[in-house]
C-alpha cells in the first residue's frame, strides 16, 4: 500500500487507477508520475479493459498537482522538461484510449489535478470537492495540456477567468460550467457511483463507443467537413458489425440486446 499509484483490474473489465499519496494530498512526485504514465500505457495495450477510472486515496484530495516539496530541490530547466513531457504525454494518451475514461473526484483537485480532469471523458465529484487551476500562483502555466483542453470543455472566456485568477471553484459551480458532469452527495461513495456508471458504459457496443469518442475528440481540432467525412466512415464501418446486427435483431424480437458477444456465440439473424 506504499506504492504511489495503485492499479486494480476488476473481473468485469473495469480498471481503477488510484493516486495513493493521501499524506501529501495526492501530489504527484516523480515516482507517482512515472507510475501513472506506466499504467496508462499498460491499459492502452490491454483489450480486456472496458473502462478506466481515475481517483485519489482518502477523502481530502483527488490530485493536487506536482509535489512542490520534491520539485523545490530541482530548480534547473531540465526538471521542467521532465515534469512537462511525462504527464503531458500520459494525459494525451488518456484522450486517445478507445475506452471511456472516468474521473471519480473524491476531494480537492488543484493545479495538475485539474489538468488530469480535463483529459477524462466523464467526471463525477463529491459535493465537497473544490477546484483550482492554481499554476499562476507558483509562476507557471499549465504544463500537461490542460489549457487547451479546458478551453474546449468550457469555452475561452470561462477558461481565461479560471486560469488567470486561480480562484477556488465549488463543485456546484464546476458542474454548472461543464467541468463536472455529475455530483455525488457528501458522505456517499463517489467511486462506487463512478463504477456503476462505467459498468453501464461497458455494456454498450465497444466498437461504437471507441468510434464515438474518437469522433468527438477529432471535432475539437479538425475542420467541420473533415469531421463529417470521418463520421461517415465510422458510421459505415459500424453498420455491418455484430453489435449493430444484434441491436436490429433485438428490436425485431422485442428483447434487450446483448452486446460485445464473442464472435462464435453470435447467432445468425440474417435468415
Amino acid at each position: 500500500m506504499n506504492e504511489p499509484i495503485l492499479f486494480e483490474m476488476q473481473a468485469d473489465g473495469l480498471a481503477v487507477l488510484r493516486v495513493n499519496r493521501p499524506a501529501a494530498r495526492n501530489a504527484l512526485n516523480w515516482a507517482a508520475q512515472e507510475a501513472f504514465a506506466g499504467v496508462v500505457t499498460a491499459v492502452a495495450a490491454d483489450p480486456a479493459v472496458r473502462a478506466l477510472i481515475i481517483t485519489g486515496a482518502g477523502g481530502r484530495a483527488f490530485v493536487s498537482g506536482g509535489d512542490l516539496k520534491e520539485l523545490h530541490d530541482h530548480p534547473a530547466a531540465e526538471a521542467g522538461v521532465r515534469l512537462n513531457r511525462g504527464m503531458s504525454q500520459a494525459l494525451q494518451q488518456l484522450t486517445q484510449l478507445p475506452i471511456p475514461v472516468l474521473a471519480a473526484v473524491n476531494g480537492d483537485a488543484f493545479g495538475g489535478g485539474c489538468e488530469i480532469l480535463t483529459a477524462c471523458d466523464l467526471r463525477l465529484a463529491t459535493e465537497t470537492a473544490r477546484f483550482s487551476f492554481a499554476q499562476v500562483k507558483v509562476g507557471l502555466t499549465t504544463g500537461w495540456g490542460g489549457a487547451g483542453r479546458l478551453v474546449r470543455l468550457i469555452g475561452q472566456s470561462r477558461a481565461l477567468e479560471l486560469l488567470l485568477t486561480a480562484r477556488l471553484v465549488t463543485a456546484v459551480e464546476a458542474r454548472e460550467i461543464g467541468l463536472i458532469h455529475h455530483l455525488v452527495p457528501a458522505g456517499e461513495d463517489v467511486l462506487a457511483e463512478t463504477l456503476a456508471w462505467a459498468q453501464q458504459l461497458a455494456a454498450l457496443p465497444r466498437q461504437a463507443l471507441a468510434a464515438m469518442k474518437a469522433l468527438v475528440y477529432a471535432a475539437g481540432h479538425l475542420p467541420l467537413e473533415s469531421v463529417r467525412q470521418l463520421e461517415a466512415e465510422r458510421f459505415m464501418e459500424l453498420w455491418a458489425t455484430p453489435d449493430h446486427l444484434e441491436a436490429l435483431a433485438a428490436f425485431r424480437e422485442k428483447r434487450s440486446p446483448t452486446f460485445n458477444q464473442p464472435q462464435s456465440s453470435i447467432p445468425n439473424h440474417q435468415s
